[in-house]
């Protein structure tokens, strides 16, 4: 992450990368954006050096725009959820089957090379983890 001090660094206003980016020391020069099609513009424009969001973000801005790469290791490990009402036990029933099907048949892997083989290798897909 210390590559990225002293460069521009385009964040959307409110997210982790924002956090992340000021925690760098010496500070980057932060672009505090309303979205990630900002960035996406910004960089294009020559205005900032880098973006900074989380894997599947950073590989639909390559998948726009072929000149984009993805350098540099991740800079933080933080996974997505769904949000569903408990008391819809039909919908958390559906959700969470198809989710450990796409984990054991297959499916996360073939999905991961078509749409994020830019990040590398796909990984194991990740472990279910409920709260209520």
């Amino acid at each position: 992450m210390s590559d990225l001090s002293g460069k521009r660094v385009c964040v959307a206003r409110g997210t982790t990368s924002l956090r992340r980016i000021r925690e760098i020391a010496p500070p980057p020069v932060i672009v505090s954006v309303v979205n990630w099609a900002d960035c996406l513009v910004a960089m294009q424009q020559r205005q900032i050096d880098a973006v900074s969001t989380d894997d599947s973000i950073l590989a639909g801005l390559v998948e726009e725009d072929p000149y984009l790469h993805i350098v540099g290791p991740d800079m933080a490990n933080q996974p997505y959820g769904i949000g569903i009402n408990l008391d819809n036990t039909g919908l958390v029933r559906f959700v969470n089957g198809t989710l450990e099907r796409i984990r054991t048949d297959g499916t996360w892997n073939t999905l991961y090379r078509k749409w994020l083989s830019v990040l590398g290798p796909a990984p194991v897909p990740p472990q279910p983890r409920y709260l209520d």
